[in-house]
């Protein structure tokens, strides 16, 4: 209410802003004249009072440029701002150090394969460079995450983050209540803790011993989760949380926000030892040399060089190699630094500079804003220049302290901006973290302003006030002397100079004000586009139903889990407006994608180095017969399978019609065979098997569909039969008549009746396309880029209003005239008007032109992005043209108010 309150007062004062002009005169004179009556009081003569209360106060027009000179700093402080707080962002993404002890000295230790892909080192080769190495003082590995169940707690999403999450344009998947519940966990070894310098907040953190085989099951909270969940109460260090199952000891608690080499905050932290225990894999699954476990870090000893410790690592990867050449043929090790968390990738970098770019025209526009008000006050300070050039100053001298005192002011508003873009950060930090699950784990950006932010505001600080204060310094400096010394001090050439100058800061505001809302409206249009993108697949009727963790550690073997799959789907199957339930390894569209090599059957595979696997990739999933029916995908020829071909794992398979034309572009795919897989593959998770059959006969096609990424439709799908013995986790999909979301409830009620302690994620498959990351790039990137570029239509609209209003005031004398001859109040009106509207249709135009050229860099990176939306470039462009002609309406009334007597006399 009470930011409602304020913009109807900003309102408001817009609409009567000749009455607060007008009133602001008043009081002025009012308090001159009370303060020269008080002197008058006191025996000073009437015109000596009113010349000191001139002096005490400065004059109404010096009060109110000192005004406008308050607005000029507010619009700059609002574009340094805006601009710090994305190069805040930025750096707590790819430039600060991260928190933790020593990060200059901070390594990475990678294994490389040929070809210099850099990848995990194995747990047995982590303990041996550990062991063996001397230029790195100590080596710690961090292993991945999963997540884990547990019965002992409650955790749901706040309504922070389902309030959040729906203004973004995203649904939460559900957790059901009452049972099970997931928490992500991040397995470190020992001495992980003491190789980051991290310090307990409660308890203590893990030693060596505990990541030891057989050592007593110990589990770290994060700070985050002591806080939300326990209250901070320190009691909680020594208790006991079951853990899929297993009991866990609390040993301690991390410091809030602790992240150490990670970039979140993970809910809990165990050894890397407990890893089996938790169902992640068996003991000699962790020591199998041929399986990344994880990125190693160490420190440089002092003295020691990268390139050394990288070399001394590498003799033992080749004592390695020599020790098991079947495993690590052609590996070795690459050492890089890990100073810098470097979280932004080669994909994000193009939005990183499209957030740059509009920050950048935001500042453009502001100063184009500040550099109007310059050029006024240069018009008024004409004499003053004069004299000063008669009195022998140089050129050069009045034009270093023109740019001394536009500097100053950009300092000054560096100095408003700063702590404006800190809060503003600070507040988008909590609200999308607000938005992340407790359950999930927390985000921790490092957003305090330090040296280098520092740094960077006063640096744009100085260029801007350059950028801004030289135009109107070289302008002042045109001034003639001789007619600068007359009573008026203008001539026709300095007006037009004046006047074209003035239309050129117009047509930049409106161009660089419209590629910012053209192109916020076209990401936001694509975002909704994104999400009616045809999938291929129903996925407004269907319900995605995850049981993830279901898992031998939590109690669930192949056998209990096949027949409570099979209770589940008779379960679901008799709810009122159910009309099919099928399973499947994976649900499109969410994640969890798989790929395997595959080629065609008795054909000679393509040659790889070093007998490397060179087959074109394709994803698969596991299904059930009823697949296609439940999600809607037509089978364009052939069959799917049957229900005995899917008990038996029968050698068949479904393909994608992408599929067809890769390996059979001019025949008839059915009855063709294919070789999937390798018999030696290795699976990315424990109790996951991979496809492998030598010789698989298509006997059927589908359509084409969106099952990997939104963005593309699938290059190369297989669909194979899912038998009960293929996967530990399942994935329901349950197809309704009516609407997908109002069936959650009804079908969490079903799978308690079945098992009330199974854990599960409900979540309709729209709910998973609209968390898709294509989807919320656009979205969120639409939602930031028209944030700022309000703000910029609002610098545009105040820097119409300024230069309309001084370009009134400066021709009032002409317009005097003009009326003395007979122009009515309306042809004055007009005419202003239409100079208004020249720079601003020429500035539409440059715009649109710059628009749609950005546009398309955009569509190449964004999916959804029409870059030639007519929609978005004639609404926002014939917007901008109505908010700007009304911000130079306001001014303009008061040409039809002009006195034609009061006229003649000015100046």
């Amino acid at each position: 209410m009470r930011m409602w309150s304020r913009v109807r007062s900003w309102l408001r004062a817009v609409m009567r802003w000749a009455r607060m002009e007008s009133e602001m005169d008043a009081e002025l004179r009012f308090h001159i004249k009370a303060f020269a009556e008080d002197l008058v009081r006191g025996g000073v003569p009437h015109e000596e009072a009113m010349r000191r209360a001139r002096i005490e106060f400065g004059g109404i027009e010096q009060a109110k440029e000192e005004c406008r000179e308050a607005r000029g700093v507010n619009a700059l402080a609002l574009g340094i701002g805006v601009n710090t707080t994305v190069f805040t962002a930025f750096d707590a993404l790819a430039l600060r150090p991260r928190p933790v002890k020593d990060p200059d000295r901070l390594m990475g230790v990678y294994r490389t394969k040929e070809g210099g892909n850099r990848g995990a080192l194995s747990y047995p080769d982590y303990v041996y460079y550990r062991d063996h190495s001397k230029t790195l003082s100590e080596l710690a590995m961090w292993s991945g995450g999963m997540h884990v169940t547990t019965s002992d707690l409650s955790v749901v999403a706040s309504e922070d983050a389902l309030r959040v999450a729906g203004a973004l344009g995203f649904r939460l998947p559900q957790l059901l209540q009452g049972g099970a519940q997931r928490l992500s966990c991040v397995f470190v070894s020992g001495n992980y803790f003491r190789l980051l310098g991290a310090r307990p907040a409660a308890g203590r953190l893990f030693l060596p011993e505990d990541d030891q085989p057989g050592a007593p099951p110990v589990v770290v909270l994060s700070g985050n989760f002591w806080e939300s969940q326990f209250h901070s109460n320190p009691d909680v260090v020594g208790s006991t949380i079951h853990l899929n199952r297993v009991a866990f000891t609390i040993v301690g608690v991390t410091t809030a926000d602790y992240i150490g080499a990670l970039s979140a905050v993970p809910v809990l932290w165990a050894p890397i030892a407990v890893r089996p225990l938790l169902g992640d894999g068996t003991r000699e699954s962790l020591e199998n040399r041929s399986v990344g476990a994880g990125i190693v870090y160490g420190h440089l000893k002092a003295g020691i060089s990268m390139t050394d410790a990288e070399a001394e690592l590498n003799v033992l990867a080749a004592q390695l190699r020599a020790a098991y050449p079947e495993v690590e043929r052609n590996s070795g090790v690459r050492v890089v630094s890990e100073r810098k968390f470097n979280q932004i990738d080669s994909e994000a970098w193009p939005i990183v500079a499209a957030t740059m770019g509009a920050v950048a025209l935001l500042l453009l526009i502001a100063c184009a804003n500040v550099a109007s008000l310059l050029l006024a006050r240069a018009a008024a300070r004409r004499r003053e220049i004069g004299v000063r050039l008669a009195l022998g100053a140089g050129r050069r001298r009045l034009l270093q302290q023109l740019l001394i005192e536009s500097t100053l002011t950009a300092l000054l508003a560096g100095a408003v901006g700063l702590p404006l873009a800190s809060w503003t950060l600070h507040l988008l930090v909590v609200e999308i973290a607000s938005a992340i699950p407790s359950y999930w784990g927390a985000i921790a950006l490092q957003v305090t302003p330090d040296i280098r932010i520092f740094g960077y505001t006063v640096l744009i600080s100085l260029l801007t006030g350059v950028l801004f204060g030289l135009t109107p310094a070289l302008q002042a400096l045109r001034t003639d002397v001789n007619s600068a010394l007359k009573d008026n001090g203008s001539v026709l050439g300095q007006q037009l100079s004046k006047s074209r100058l003035r239309d050129l800061l117009i047509v930049a505001q409106v161009a660089a004000c419209l590629v910012l809302l053209i192109n916020s409206a076209l990401l936001l249009r694509g975002s909704q586009r994104a999400l009616r993108v045809d999938p291929g697949f129903d996925s407004k009727h269907v319900v995605h139903l995850s049981l993830e963790m279901a898992e031998p550690s939590n109690g669930y073997s192949q056998a209990r889990l096949f027949e409570l799959n099979r209770q589940l789907m008779e379960e679901i199957a008799s709810i009122p407006g159910v009309t099919s339930v099928t399973e499947a390894s994976r649900a499109p569209i969410s994640g969890g994608n798989r790929f395997v090599p595959v080629g065609i059957a008795d054909a000679e595979p393509p040659a790889g180095k070093g007998g490397e696997d060179k087959r074109p990739t394709a994803g698969y999933s596991y299904i059930l017969p009823n697949y296609f029916e439940s999600l809607g995908v037509p089978i364009i020829s052939g069959r799917s399978f049957t229900i005995q071909e899917a008990e038996t794992e029968a050698p068949v398979v479904v393909i994608s019609e992408a599929t067809a034309r890769r390996f059979w572009p001019d025949e008839n795919p059915l009855g063709k065979r294919l070789v999937i897989g390798s018999a030696n593959a290795r699976p990315p998770f424990a109790g996951e098997r991979v496809p492998f059959s030598p010789s698989s006969e298509v006997i059927g096609v589908v359509r084409d569909v969106r099952s990997l990424f939104l963005n593309k439709v699938d290059e190369s799908y297989l669909y194979l039969p899912l038998s009960g013995s293929r996967y530990w986790t399942s994935t329901l999909l349950v197809r309704t008549s009516g609407s997908a979301s109002s069936l959650l409830a009804t079908l969490g009620s079903a799978v308690r009746r079945v098992d009330a302690n199974l854990p599960v994620v409900l979540a309709p498959l729209e709910w998973m396309v609209s968390f898709n990351p294509y989807f919320l790039i656009s979205r969120i990137g639409g939602i930031l880029s028209s944030i700022v570029g309000v703000l910029g239509l609002f610098l545009a609209c105040l820097g119409v209003y300024g230069m309309v209003g001084y370009s009134v005031m400066e021709r009032t004398h002409e317009i005097g005239i003009r009326m003395a001859l007979g122009a009515r109040p309306p042809q004055v009106l007009g005419l202003v008007l239409r100079e208004c509207a020249r720079p601003m249709l020429l500035g539409t135009a440059i715009g649109i032109a710059l628009s749609a050229a950005v546009s398309r860099l955009l569509s190449a990176i964004l999916f959804g992005l029409n870059p030639m939306d007519a929609i978005s470039f004639a609404g926002v462009s014939l917007l901008l043209i109505a908010v700007a002609l009304f911000a130079g309406w306001l001014p303009s009334r008061r040409a039809m108010r002009v006195d034609p007597m009061v006229a003649l006399r000015y100046e």
